[in-house]
């Protein structure tokens, strides 16, 4: 209880020294004491009770109404009694918001937005009443040529409405932004660490966005008669840039300064240009939030779709992984298993041959020499396609000089250079995954050179920096490019590519002087 009466008359006097600020300023702009409640007081109020619990509300509304009492007694104005109905009605509104002001904070903002033009449609309400009563015995005497006197109504509700959501655009945001970064933020205790920690000033921002606004101010001031009415449309320039940079946040920010220099600049003046005024920061302000959301809406958006990406990239990765471990298991099994099975089998057929004088059975024993022969170089095929062996015993670099080797590309006319740029002052780790692809890449390339490309140079060239460049380069016939993927192969090698997160070119030049073939590939080392 103790705590509960000094937080709430805390409350009270911050909030009772904030509202006659606030009351102050506006009346500063508007001259009109009325008026000058329902814009920045008002929204102040009604910004605080959606971010406070109800018990201390009283606080709160307590604050606003001996204000409004005090200033009605102060300068003899009577007819307030509007004003604090207009309070006093708008706590079931506020009450009703708070059951559903949670989640998201696009939720939130949502919820805000119903209860600044609900606020708005209310205060108009109780003031056309109050308006109503006062002239409804002119409006029995009042005859045809008289209806000029209904206009001066109809403005004085179109001020309230104007004012009413005007403040409520600026203010209910900033409450909401300050609650958030005071009790929705995680705090680091402070602790010798972060003392110690410097301080990050962004001062190239704090520049930019300073001379923006002075400009602003400037444009305000300095412009002459004729074309003073679009200098508010100056002050966009930096609520477009600060909604770019920080979302709705930063747009808002650009709101308040922008509200700033208007009423520093237009002090004074008629209400024509109030009115003006007071649509050009509805204006800017809606539209300001608006746009701060879509932008902060789209990089959500894009985050995590890359954050989608990055995820399918790992698993895709952990796929070719456990590719690569199935097909050495399986190899190593065949090789094993298989390989000494044909072994024993050609060891029993040269003993059946030895041993048999017959001819049929030496015959047979043959036979059975030759097929084992072939199944053991099938099977030997095979396990290089799995797993290619060379790899494991000699290393990348040798296993591609061993493949050009075993495709006999000499033999085929096609000279090929192979040029290594491997760093010599850093130890080289590849993953398993990112040897096999780079090595199958090869592979294929050469495969289709030979078959199919009828050159008579190649150049493969692998360098390793932060990733891993292979080009394959060839003075071949090269291809057209609708036939660029149509094959098993190079799109086997695309798609492995852009599963373990790297990038696959493949360009070719055909009926041309200079035709040829040019493969590139980029992948992380992992």
């Amino acid at each position: 209880m103790r705590n509960y009466g000094i937080t709430s008359l805390c409350g009270w006097l911050l909030i009772s020294c904030s509202w006659f600020c606030l009351w102050v300023l506006s009346y500063y702009f508007i001259m009109e004491p009325e008026l000058a409640i329902l814009l920045f007081p008002f929204a102040l109020r009604l910004g605080i009770v959606l971010h406070t619990p109800k018990r201390y509300w009283l606080a709160v509304y307590g604050a606003e109404w001996w204000l409004m009492v005090s200033l009605a007694i102060l300068l003899d104005q009577p007819q307030w009694l509007s004003v604090i109905a207009a309070s006093l009605i708008s706590v079931p509104i506020t009450w009703f918001a708070q059951k559903y002001y949670y989640g998201s904070q696009w939720r939130r903002l949502c919820v805000m937005g119903t209860v600044i033009f609900s606020t708005a449609l209310l205060n108009v309400l109780v003031f056309s009443s109050q308006i109503l009563s006062l002239q409804m015995p002119s409006l029995q005497m009042m005859g045809a040529q008289d209806a000029v006197l209904i206009t001066a109504p109809l403005y004085t509700l179109w001020m309230v409405f104007l004012v009413s959501v005007t403040g409520g655009l600026m203010l209910v945001p900033s409450c909401y932004l300050i609650w958030s970064y005071l009790f929705q933020k995680s705090w680091i205790p402070l602790t010798v660490n972060l003392v110690s920690k410097p301080i990050e000033l962004r001062s190239r921002h704090v520049v930019i966005y300073v001379v923006l606004f002075a400009l602003s101010i400037a444009a305000q001031v300095g412009l002459p008669e004729e074309l003073r009415r679009f200098a508010p449309f100056c002050l966009a320039i930096p609520i477009i840039l600060l909604a770019f940079r920080y979302g709705w946040q930063g747009a808002l920010l650009g709101t308040l300064l922008n509200s700033v220099a208007l009423i520093a600049a237009r002090s004074g003046v008629s209400n024509m240009e109030i009115t003006d005024l007071l649509l050009s920061l509805s204006a800017q302000s809606l539209t300001g939030i608006l746009l701060g959301m879509g932008i902060q809406r789209q990089r959500e958006l894009n985050q995590k779709l890359r954050h989608e990406l990055n995820r399918n990239h790992n698993l895709s990765r952990q796929l070719v992984k456990a590719e690569e471990s199935v097909r050495r298991d399986i190899a190593r099994e065949l090789h094993d298993e298989i390989g000494q099975n044909i072994t024993a089998i050609r060891t029993q057929a040269s003993i059946l041959k030895r041993v048999e004088n017959t001819p049929m059975g030496e015959s047979c024993a043959s036979t059975i020499e030759s097929l084992s022969l072939n199944i053991y170089d099938t099977t030997k095929g095979l396990l290089t396609q799995l797993r290619p062996k060379t790899l494991d015993d000699l290393g990348l670099e040798e296993a591609i000089h061993q493949l050009v080797r075993e495709l006999e590309c000499e033999a085929n006319g096609i000279s090929t250079t192979i040029i290594w740029n491997e760093p010599t002052d850093v130890d080289l780790d590849l993953s398993d995954a990112t040897s096999v692809t780079l090595y199958r890449i090869c592979q294929e390339a050469l495969n289709n050179m030979v078959k199919y490309a009828q050159a008579t140079e190649a150049r493969i060239t692998v360098t390793f920096e932060q990733d891993v460049y292979l080009t394959v380069k060839d003075n071949g016939v090269g291809f057209k490019p609708e036939e660029t993927l149509r094959g098993f192969g190079l799109r086997g090698m695309k798609e492995r590519v852009q599963a373990l997160g790297g990038e696959f070119t493949l360009s070719s030049d055909s009926g041309t002087q200079q035709p040829g073939t040019a493969l590139h590939v980029v992948l992380p080392k992992l």
